[in-house]
């Protein structure tokens, strides 16, 4: 039982410590983020810190892998809908939006090879290719398309959406309305029936606001 104890007291202090590590990325960018303050923030030491997580590396992809899970709770919630996917990855970038402005701009800078890019990536790239599986086990999506390489460019637009709105490009409004528009295009020359009707629905809804709500709201 103390064995235990003590498990779930690290537990609960790793988990303050990457939540403060969160607070300060919002306010002070990755950049900003320093050791010495962490530990303060957190209420530890320097030494803890790296006993309990390691260099400033590992607490930023620790923080990553946290958050993540977010993401997917998220995401598993619309499993099966391609548009409940994009819905769902732009609500959580806006929970916390100074947070994944920040996070997203220092992905921006890293090697596609990164371990935290792909991790963060790989995340919403099985969603994507879950929803585009159902579409085709359903008949909705034509027969010659390669999913493997529809699923890259509608991970590719949603990427390229979100990392506008991090640099300040679009407000909230557009990055959703652009998200929504780019992945219903994108589908309306590979879908049929009334999976396509749906997808020119939700183009038609969503172009004016993807055009004209540029601008950063205030988080």
């Amino acid at each position: 039982m103390a064995n235990l104890s003590r498990q779930q007291q690290m537990a609960a202090r790793r988990e303050r410590i990457l939540e403060a590590a969160r607070e300060l990325i919002e306010n002070r960018g990755y950049e900003g983020l320093t050791m010495r303050d962490l530990a303060r923030a957190s209420g530890v030491t320097v030494p803890t810190l790296y006993n309990l997580i390691g260099s400033k590396e590992a607490v930023f992809f620790a923080a990553i892998e946290e958050q993540t899970r977010h993401f997917v709770t998220g995401l598993e919630r619309a499993r099966g809908t391609l548009i409940g996917v994009i819905d769902a990855t732009v609500s959580q970038l806006l929970r916390r939006p100074r947070y994944y402005r920040a996070l997203l701009l220092v992905l921006l800078g890293a090697d596609p090879d990164d371990p935290a890019r792909r991790h963060v990536g790989g995340t919403v790239a099985r969603e994507i290719a879950g929803a585009l599986s159902e579409l085709s086990e359903s008949g909705s999506l034509v027969p010659w398309i390669d999913r493997i390489a529809l699923g890259e460019r509608l991970h590719a637009h949603l990427d390229m959406t979100s990392i506008e709105w991090a640099r300040g490009g679009l407000s909230a409004a557009a990055l959703r309305a652009a998200a929504r528009f780019g992945a219903a295009t994108t589908m309306l020359g590979v879908t049929t029936g009334t999976r396509r009707a749906g997808f020119e629905k939700i183009a038609r809804e969503s172009q004016g606001d993807a055009l004209r709500r540029h601008g950063r709201e205030a988080a």
